[in-house]
């Protein structure tokens, strides 16, 4: 009889764990299907359309290091130009990703592979964040809510958006990294606690097995952390978080009259992990200069774990020490908490390097620096970048799940208060208020708190259907389904001779009705639960699905015009080995850098490094031709490109960047109307004279040594109706010299008739007063020839003085125009 029970359980047991691996397999599955649909739109045209903009970056790394695995591009001389840029982004992301093409090539993969596998990658990585998710929940509450933790991330906007099939970047593999190594030190207190890990402990480890999983555990923990080091420079943020929990932990042990021990080991356990790979990986990647920078992988990070490490066994120790003189808790966090800013104090007299480190890190995970201010996405979640209140970002990355999670946080607040405290569900809470810190602070962070969020809502969803029954109703409604089915197939089967014996037995029919009824289920309880998951995941897959639809970030216009910079312009040397100082450079804002790189595969003086972004800002917003040709011969620029947005909407970004003020270029007044205020901005005379405005409004053509040689093709109707954006691309040339005599102090002007590609007509039109001598030069950009380049005069250039007589036409060679040649002997 025991044998035949332990069979059945043996039984039942695999037939649990089949049933939890489908659950588990079905999340991963959804998670994929969600981030693969942008497949069709990135590749509706035959090649991969990358989302973003680091994303083309993270490209041009993936592509270098699958040619020359395992080595990265530390050193880009096609970004800064013409100075060049240290990359300061950990290489472990494109490694892997290079890897996967490596994989999928056979050893040799194409560029056509390396881009697919550098657009699967974030999709791979974000289906593998839901297992940890999956194993923190369950850790913390029960498999029910890990399962729903793990649906309900595998469809969350926040994480979908940055895990999506083209979204090439490490924020995905952040995540994951971050996640597990949470996941396991999590996994790691918990098993400490239940077993009694201590210090005295520790001597019967050999003997005692239990002991040894919290600690291996806690070293996979330190693992993860350092590869996490190895993938972003904001890791120690997240490393140190572990510290704050210790302090924080510790004080609520000695509130309790607990031992810490366990806490100490498992965090000193992960710590010196984490410090035994940082070494070698650090050391492998330093560069001269950057020996000690926490913008670059360096010994910094070596010197941050040790400095963690440290305080690790400074608050076990006093700790210890405050137990065992049974002193007052409240003496532990109000000394440590001395400590650190003496600490602080200290770094700012003796190691001021180290010390700005640590504020301009703390300044950047708030939101502060100098030019995050012009990035949207580093905008705090509930505001817009113009300081207003707004809702939309933080329902487009979480939908209703927010609120659902910010009941949870409370619930579970309530349940883990005195001694009810477990060490995994304190930890879970302040890393909630660290996630929620930082995403509130900054949007883009959103994709981190997603975790939590996903969790939270998963515990009070479970909890909110538990309320309500809602599994057993479901049950009853099966059953009930069931036994319908049987007793219509054993009436078909019986027919007359099951109603005869029904109408012989009306007690036994009582009975059975009563059964039934009390198994019926209760449909309003169905209804509810139905309701509240519906409102969990129908927005965030409604959410999910019309991103998809519209995926890609760059536009037609500029694919278009990046194609043809490539196509049509001399092409640069050393993209591939870039480390040396190609033949030109291309100006444009630091938002498209990345694109012209990668794209156009052509030098960019500003990058979405912010490299180079003061030059740009104040090239665009000068009103001197001087200075623009001063700044454009400084950084050797041979091609500028503008588009609409950079002469509207990113104006406001140039001007402060160049430290100017838009109330100088526009006058903004906020007016009320029936459907409310409305702010309306009028150009003011200072903005028609900045180089954008003339340069992208006016085509340029007033000015001396900037041609306009190609649009993006899309026609002006058509572009005025659906509000697109148009793509100029400009030449700097030395520009040919018209000089000559004609009556003192009169005006001579020289026009010519153009056609750009796209067919528009425009006028080009230079002009210069004549001295008391009566002598005057006139420098033009054009040449008369038709050269192939799209934009080309359809006249000669009609050269008039004073009453507008014409007194020459003349023909302008292209050499003219490129060499600068002087054209004289007018009238």
């Amino acid at each position: 009889m025991e044998k035949s029970e332990k069979i059945n359980q043996n039984k039942n047991a695999r037939n649990g764990f089949s049933k939890n691996i489908f659950v588990l397999g079905a999340a991963l599955l959804a998670g994929f299907i969600m981030r693969i649909l942008t497949y069709a739109s990135l590749t509706a045209n035959g090649s991969i359309t990358f989302t973003g903009y680091d994303e083309f970056y993270h490209m041009r790394r993936i592509l270098y290091t699958a040619s020359s695995f395992p080595h990265s591009l530390n050193f880009d001389s096609y970004l800064n130009y013409p100075y060049g840029f240290e990359i300061g982004w950990p290489p472990f992301f494109d490694l892997l990703g290079a890897l996967l093409a490596i994989i999928l090539g056979g050893g040799q993969p194409d560029t056509h592979t390396v881009e697919f596998a550098g657009a699967l990658l974030p999709v791979l990585l974000g289906v593998l964040t839901i297992i940890p998710i999956y194993v923190i929940a369950a850790s913390i509450f029960d498999r029910k809510t890990g399962f729903f933790g793990a649906f309900i991330f595998a469809l969350l906007p926040a994480h979908v958006y940055i895990s999506r099939f083209g979204a090439v970047d490490h924020h995905v593999a952040e995540v994951l990294l971050s996640t597990t190594a949470y996941a396991l030190f999590i996994l790691s207190l918990k098993l400490a606690g239940e077993r009694k890990l201590s210090l005295s402990s520790l001597k019967n480890i050999s003997s005692d097995q239990k002991l040894i999983n919290p600690l291996g555990l806690a070293a996979a923990s330190g693992l993860f952390f350092s590869l996490l080091i190895y993938t972003w420079i904001g890791a120690p943020a997240l490393i140190g978080f572990v510290a704050l929990y210790a302090l924080v932990q510790a004080t609520l042990d000695l509130k309790a009259g607990k031992r810490s021990d366990y806490l100490f080991i498992c965090s000193a356990a992960a710590l010196i992990t984490t410090l035994l790979f940082t070494i070698p990986l650090s050391a492998g990647a330093v560069r001269q200069g950057f020996e000690m920078s926490a913008m670059y992988l360096s010994w910094f990070q070596v010197v941050y774990v040790m400095i963690l490490l440290a305080g690790i066994f400074l608050l076990w120790g006093f700790s210890a020490y405050i137990s065992k003189k049974g002193m007052d808790w409240k003496y532990y966090p109000g000394i440590l908490i001395l400590v650190f800013g003496s600490g602080l104090l200290f770094l700012r007299v003796f190691s001021f390097e180290y010390y700005t480190f640590i504020i301009e890190g703390l300044r950047f995970f708030s939101g502060a620096g100098e030019y995050i201010s012009t990035i949207s996405e580093a905008v705090p979640l509930f505001l817009t970048s113009q300081g207003k209140l707004t809702f939309s970002s933080v329902l487009g990355s979480f939908g209703l799940s927010f609120l659902a999670a910010l009941a949870g946080f409370f619930l579970l607040s309530l349940e883990l208060k005195g001694e009810k405290s477990k060490p995994e569900g304190v930890f879970f809470l302040l890393w909630t208020l660290f996630y929620a810190y930082l995403a509130l602070s900054q949007r883009r962070f959103a994709y981190l708190f997603a975790v939590n969020i996903s969790i939270l809502t998963a515990y009070i969803l479970w909890v909110l259907l538990e309320s309500l029954d809602f599994r057993k109703e479901v049950d009853k409604l099966v059953k009930s389904k069931k036994k319908t089915e049987k007793n219509l197939e054993s009436a078909f089967q019986t027919g007359k001779k099951t109603a005869s014996k029904t109408k012989s037995k009306p007690k036994n029919r009582h009975a059975a009705e009563s059964k039934s009824t009390a198994t019926e289920p209760d449909y309003f309880k169905l209804v509810s639960g139905v309701a509240l998951i519906g409102l969990v995941f129908v927005p965030s897959i409604w959410l999910g699905a019309a991103s998809a639809k519209d995926a890609a970030s760059i536009n037609s216009e500029w694919q278009d015009s990046l194609k043809w910079l490539e196509a049509s312009t001399p092409t640069t040397s050393y993209y591939l080995e870039p480390s040396e100082t190609p033949e030109y450079g291309v100006l444009s804002w630091w938002d498209y850098g990345n694109w012209i790189v990668y794209l156009g595969k052509r030098p960019a003086v500003s990058n979405n490094f912010q490299t180079g972004v003061e030059d740009s800002a104040r090239f665009f917003i000068t009103d001197s031709e001087e200075e623009a040709k001063t700044i454009i011969e400084k950084l050797n620029v041979k091609y500028v490109i503008t588009d609409t947005l950079m002469a509207e909407g990113k104006f406001n970004a140039i001007t402060e960047i160049a430290g100017k003020n838009i109330g100088d270029y526009y006058d903004v007044k906020t007016t009320k109307e029936n459907t409310g205020l409305k702010t309306i901005a009028t150009p003011k005379q200072a903005l028609l004279q900045t180089q954008i405005y003339k340069l992208h409004k006016l085509d340029g053509t007033a000015l001396e040594n900037f041609r306009l040689i190609h649009e993006s093709t899309i026609n002006s109707t058509e572009n005025e109706s659906r509000n697109k954006n148009t793509v100029k691309v400009f030449e700097y040339v030395k520009g040919a010299k018209f000089s000559g005599t004609v009556s003192p102090n009169e005006t001579v002007m020289a026009t010519l008739e153009l056609s750009s590609n796209t067919g528009r007509k425009f006028i080009y039109q230079k002009g210069d007063v004549a001295d008391e001598k009566g002598l005057f030069e006139i420098t033009v950009p054009y040449s008369t020839e038709n050269t192939g380049k799209g934009v080309h005069a359809t006249s000669a250039y009609s050269l008039t003085a004073g009453d507008k007589s014409t007194i020459a036409e003349i023909q302008v060679t292209e050499s003219d125009i490129l060499n600068g040649n002087r054209i004289e002997s007018f009238p």
